[in-house]
């Protein structure tokens, strides 16, 4: 008997839940997050910084390639001189310079790696707020209008203009971005 009731009760609190969410109206809204990123003003001073700090790595990166371009191209030339020159550097100069050779790649592979990651997180660090800025205005034009979802359309295959709201300007206007 106390199973039919309680099973009697657990339908009833279905049905009543399930008629609840039937009855509630959803709203939806979508927008392109990446698209709102790319036009605030504060992503292209960001780019620009990016883009000097890559320049300046590669200009160091070219630099040591230079290096030891001119150290294998001397190491080359050395080694195809006759034995009897006495520009011709002996086995243990050879060696040494094989070995500079050998330590300036590893450095250069070394600093491409470092540079790299350098460029990583100053990318993180300067669009980080940036993207918070965006999530929250989305976040804000979602409750003020009332707003159920609000979708990334760059990660939905399928939007229905008909079922859902375009909330791009809403979110510009949060924003200040023309």
């Amino acid at each position: 008997m106390k199973k039919i009731i309680g099973l009697s009760v657990a339908l009833i609190f279905l049905s009543t839940a399930f008629s609840t969410v039937s009855a509630q109206k959803f709203k939806f809204g979508f927008t392109d997050s990446q698209k709102l990123v790319q036009e605030m003003p504060e992503t292209k001073k960001a780019q620009e910084e990016l883009k000097a700090l890559t320049e300046k790595h590669t200009k160091r990166f070219q630099d040591m390639q230079a290096e030891y371009q001119k150290k294998y191209q001397d190491v080359v030339e050395n080694s195809q001189l006759a034995d009897a020159s006495p520009e011709k550097w002996d086995e243990l100069t050879m060696q040494d310079k094989q070995a500079e050779l050998m330590s300036l790649q590893q450095r250069m592979q070394s600093y491409e790696q470092s540079a790299q990651k350098s460029i990583n997180d100053k990318q993180v660090e300067l669009l980080t707020p940036i993207t918070e800025k965006v999530q929250k205005a989305i976040k804000d034009v979602a409750e003020e209008g009332g707003y159920t979802f609000i979708f990334d359309k760059s990660t939905l295959l399928y939007i229905s203009k008909t079922q859902s709201t375009d909330v791009t300007d809403a979110v510009k206007k949060k924003l200040m971005v023309k």
